[in-house]
């Protein structure tokens, strides 16, 4: 493309969702066409067809884990779509309406059935009516066109703005603290920065018993650390499977490529997802505030062990 201004990014939308938001949250403001698609798939070959620079989707929850439709398209249909940087968006939506509109005088909710579901207890507490459609965009848009005031959005704060929409209420989920992951595509790899993450995909080839500990063992033995392991069905092989981990590292580590010089003569075929940088606040919280409620630590294992096995010991 020509210039800065006619480089193009696409992104999952519709307008006015978490993804185009993500947009805005680029570290490097975006210079040039912003459009939306309609698929994960179809941004993911926007990108690696060369129509697009660069592609925005979702890539995990912090509810529901990975996006299965995101993962699936860059394991097994693309080929050169790398990821370039990771988005936080934090998931939080707002009652909107025209400029003027008092909340007590509003009786009818436009909104998604995701974002009914996510903000139930303000519904339920707020004793209004629901009105459901395809997109948030729709919602922003049903109540742009309407002229009474007792009609609002249950929207995001990009769309609210997108339709000149006034912010009556600006928290209505129920649940804070919860974020998805977005991730920047591109057909290059992002430069080292020596704070980077890197995602590789990989497939045993055969089957035996001991693979992902010998998998593991090659990252260990490069003292390289894994933030995530996750495995995927093969679609072509019934009940075998490829892993997807995230290592702290970048492919320009030398310690890094010789690990997968290792893993690849397990043997195993090696796949890369992006080397990206890592944002600088990532990972920061202990294990304690990050785990799990019911979780225990070495001090008290072996006394939750034996209250599990032994009931009747709690008066169960």
């Amino acid at each position: 493309m020509s210039g800065a201004s006619e480089r193009l990014l696409t992104y999952l939308g519709p307008s006015g969702s978490f993804t185009h938001a993500a947009v805005d949250l680029l570290d490097t403001p975006w210079p040039g066409r912003v459009e939306a698609r309609e698929s994960v798939a179809d941004v993911i070959f926007s990108v690696e067809s060369g129509e697009a620079d660069a592609g925005v989707v979702p890539l995990e929850t912090s509810v529901e884990g990975d996006v299965s439709s995101t993962i699936d398209e860059l394991i097994f249909r693309s080929s050169m779509c790398f990821i370039n940087e990771e988005l936080v968006v934090p998931i939080n939506y707002v009652v909107a309406a025209s400029a003027g509109t008092r909340a007590n005088a509003i009786d009818t909710l436009v909104t998604t059935t995701v974002a009914a579901a996510q903000c139930r207890r303000f519904i339920e507490g707020a004793g209004v009516r629901v009105e459901l459609v395809d997109s948030i965009a729709a919602a922003c848009r049903r109540v742009s066109d309407d002229s009474a005031d007792s009609i609002a959005a249950l929207a995001t704060t990009k769309a609210a703005h997108l339709f000149a929409l006034a912010t009556v209420r600006s928290v209505a989920e129920d649940h804070s603290g919860i974020a998805t992951r977005m991730a920047l595509l591109k057909r290059t790899l992002a430069h080292q920065t020596g704070h980077d993450r890197t995602v590789v995909v990989v497939t045993p080839i055969g089957d035996r018993t001991g693979v992902l500990a010998d998998i593991l063992g090659c990252f260990a033995a490069q003292d390289i650390a894994l933030t995530a392991i996750s495995s995927r069905p093969l679609r072509t092989r019934a009940g075998e499977y490829c892993f997807l981990l995230t290592a702290r590292s970048h492919l320009s580590d030398a310690r890094l490529q010789q690990t997968l010089r290792a893993v690849a003569a397990l043997p195993a075929e090696i796949k890369l997802l992006g080397s990206f940088p890592l944002p600088v606040d990532a990972d920061t919280r202990r294990v304690a505030e990050a785990a799990p409620p019911g979780s225990v630590g070495t001090a008290t294992l072996d006394d939750w062990i034996d209250s599990l096995l032994h009931p009747e010991k709690l008066g169960l």
